[in-house]
């Protein structure tokens, strides 16, 4: 266990300068923006909508940035000691090869996504903070129901979080695979499994073998999109025909927010109970006794 803390150290140490921008960044530009910024679409004299519509864009935009750069990042990590030459030092230490490649994918595909997005959330109360106080001056800090944003923030905090975990462990297989096939093919490895699914999907569409695999894809990703956005349908606000929200459709739907969060949370985490569930865990597992295989093979 030590050695596996040590392995994440390794990783804080060597990525933290663009593990922190990778929050920070986004934040500190939309603060920046935030003089020159109008929120549209929604009619209201109060200040939550505001407050919530600036949060959200920065979580989101936060939350894309961080998806783009670790799926970046993971697709080289299996050849990386390699590359760098410190693959006989990692060997020569007193652990085993999955611990070496469990370190750096534990890091990269979970934590960290999970560190950004709670920084994010933080980060957007602020900036939605002070995005109202722009649009509404003083008396948006007597108006604000702050009770109401509070339980809002932490329960679309928590709810991020469970659902960012579960989606992750879904499209694990995935994942796991490209790295495999980064790691044997080198560069072209993921470009590579890539294109012949997709070939193979596009030349056998009309065969069972085709159809079984294209409706094993769309299950799987289809339980990560579940684990992100389930109970957000009954949250959506109807325009009908109208250019803008109504205050009191928006308070509706914010004050229902905490009850929905808590509500799909269980929900979310019986996703994982699921046979397809289980099996892209066992494919993936299969696919990181590549990813070890390949490691020893190097020595």
């Amino acid at each position: 266990m030590t050695l596996f803390n040590t392995l994440l150290l390794r990783e804080w140490l060597q990525y933290k300068r663009a593990w922190i921008g990778l929050v920070l960044g986004p934040v500190l530009l939309l603060l920046a923006l935030v003089p020159f910024s109008q929120v549209e679409g929604i009619d209201t004299p109060a200040p939550e909508p505001v407050a919530l519509i600036a949060g959200l864009v920065t979580v989101a935009l936060v939350l894309v940035l961080t998806v783009v750069l670790c799926g970046y990042q993971l697709m080289g990590l299996a050849r990386r000691d390699q590359q760098d030459r410190s693959i006989e030092f990692w060997a020569s230490l007193p652990g085993s090869h999955a611990a070496s490649l469990g370190a750096p994918l534990l890091a990269h595909g979970l934590l960290v996504p999970l560190a950004a997005t709670a920084l994010a959330v933080l980060g957007g109360a602020l900036i939605g903070t002070i995005m109202a106080f722009k649009e509404f001056g003083l008396a948006a800090l007597h108006q604000t129901q702050w009770a109401v944003l509070l339980q809002v923030t932490i329960w679309m905090g928590l709810r991020l979080l469970v659902g960012l975990a579960v989606a992750a462990l879904w499209l694990a297989p995935f994942v796991v695979a490209l790295m495999a096939a980064s790691a044997w093919l080198k560069r072209w490895g993921a470009p590579l499994l890539f294109i012949a699914v997709a070939a193979f999907l596009k030349i056998y569409k009309n065969e069972p073998a085709a159809e079984a695999l294209a409706r094993l894809l769309t299950r799987q990703v289809g339980g990560a999109a579940q684990a992100m956005f389930l109970g957000a349908q009954t949250l959506l606000l109807k325009d009908e025909g109208r250019e803008h929200v109504g205050l009191q459709e928006f308070f509706d739907a914010l004050f229902r927010l905490p009850e929905v969060a808590r509500d799909t949370v269980p929900e979310v985490l019986q996703l994982m109970a699921q046979p397809q569930f289980i099996g892209g865990l066992v494919f993936a597992a299969l696919c990181f006794g590549l990813l070890v295989l390949q490691r020893k093979r190097s020595l």
